[in-house]
């Protein structure tokens, strides 16, 4: 039994990095291997393509060139993320018809409005680049008529993995696969480093609303700010959310 617990305190850190242990592993183990892999996670982390996740350098980001709908091949961080506002999923073309992000992320984008283009860039990174070549993801974008700063990108295998891997934290397919039925899309400020995802089944100005929160803000006439994040639990607030208002 108390080896049990011990594997059960050591498992939230392992699962947060995606590491996993099989049964009967003492709790040594289990924290060796965790720590390895937040070791892999943070400074200096190589990628199997020699790009480096590197903690202090592009919020974490790799450094590599993608090629987006135009057939234009772009420095990624530098293009896309710094000094941006910026919605992000990952999908596929042939994923589509039984998993459609890309449907659902268009109506957030559509929930967005003018906002797209002149505050907020939305990126869409393919899981499977083979297939989804420039003309391919052209006509895709077309598809949901995609404003022009909706931007849809492909390169290599490698490289959506490694971007996968700096935005899920952790180990994730990069692969198309016709059996998804959950993930995420991610929304940030490039500027100050801040990240936040949400379900794609959520309602649109839900996701639009949390978008928001990124976004820079000007500071009330009456020069009082807002607490930002959740508000102070309260038993006797009446109130079944966490925002302030």
């Amino acid at each position: 039994m108390t080896n049990r617990r011990q594997f059960l305190t050591g498992l939230p850190v392992a699962a947060a990095v995606g590491f996993t242990t099989t049964a009967g592993s003492s709790s040594e183990r289990a924290a060796h291997e965790a720590k390895a892999a937040m070791e892999r996670m943070h400074h200096g982390r190589v990628t199997q393509t020699g790009n480096v996740i590197d903690s202090t350098k592009r919020d974490s980001f790799p450094h590599l060139e993608l090629t987006n709908q135009h057939g234009e091949t772009k420095a990624f961080y530098e293009n896309y993320i710094e000094n941006r506002i910026v919605v992000m999923n990952f999908f596929s073309i042939r994923e589509e018809a039984s998993f459609p992000i890309t449907e659902k992320l268009s109506k957030v984008v559509a929930e967005l409005g003018d906002k797209v283009g002149s505050e907020i860039q939305v990126v869409s990174i393919t899981r499977d680049p083979e297939f989804d070549t420039p003309d391919r993801l052209k006509a895709f974008a077309a598809e949901f008529n995609a404003p022009a700063a909706w931007t849809f990108l492909t390169g290599s295998r490698e490289n959506s993995s490694d971007l996968a891997f700096r935005m899920y934290r952790m180990g994730h397919s990069a692969k198309p696969s016709q059996s998804r039925k959950v993930d995420v899309i991610f929304y940030g400020n490039g500027s100050a480093g801040l990240w936040g995802a949400f379900p794609v089944d959520i309602q649109a100005d839900d996701a639009a609303n949390r978008v928001s929160w990124v976004m820079p803000h000007t500071i009330p006439a009456d020069g009082k700010t807002r607490r930002a994040g959740p508000r102070v639990f309260d038993l006797k607030d009446p109130r079944n959310h966490n925002r302030e208002v």
